[in-house]
């Protein structure tokens, strides 16, 4: 599992700089007008999905109908508030991947092991990596040093 940890932490590191990135007084704003959400919006369904992955580790089993917070009460959130829960979030996963005692949960109705669970997760992350490359390049934000390391400097130069 040290090697899920390292790629967690490594993901977790992209989450947490794109969010630090994004100025304050843009964090809920939509760069696209026509399609798209605002960046709040980005970080709350990363958060609630991060707290039903945490849900359904605790309970053993993890479905569309695992608890989280309301995503539009998160979404409006500041980006300090949104900050902290992040890192509370990045923690408690962490202790997951590290439970020995955990070896496989109910993942929509099959029993998966725990580092097929965490992939999941960690492509929601990334999914997300895309749509908020997106926006920052829209918006004139720096792109994750992080992000620009996982995946080669080369590929984010002008």
């Amino acid at each position: 599992m040290k090697e899920l940890s390292e790629n967690w932490q490594e993901v977790n590191s992209v989450t947490l700089q794109f969010l630090k990135n994004i100025p304050s007084e843009q964090y809920h704003s939509k760069p696209f007008v026509e399609r798209f959400t605002t960046f709040s919006w980005e970080f709350a369904c990363l958060l609630t999905t991060r707290e039903m992955y945490i849900n359904g580790f605790k309970s053993g089993k993890l479905d569309g109908g695992t608890s989280c917070s309301l995503e539009k009460e998160i979404e409006e959130l500041n980006k300090e508030e949104m900050l902290k829960k992040i890192i509370v979030t990045e923690k408690v996963i962490e202790q997951f991947i590290s439970d020995a005692k955990i070896i496989e949960i109910n993942f929509f109705g099959r029993k998966t092991r725990k580092d097929v669970v965490i992939s999941w997760l960690l492509q929601h992350e990334q999914l997300h990596f895309g749509k908020l490359l997106l926006y920052c390049a829209k918006s004139g934000i720096a792109i994750p040093t992080a992000l620009q390391e996982m995946w080669g400097k080369e590929s984010f130069k002008k």
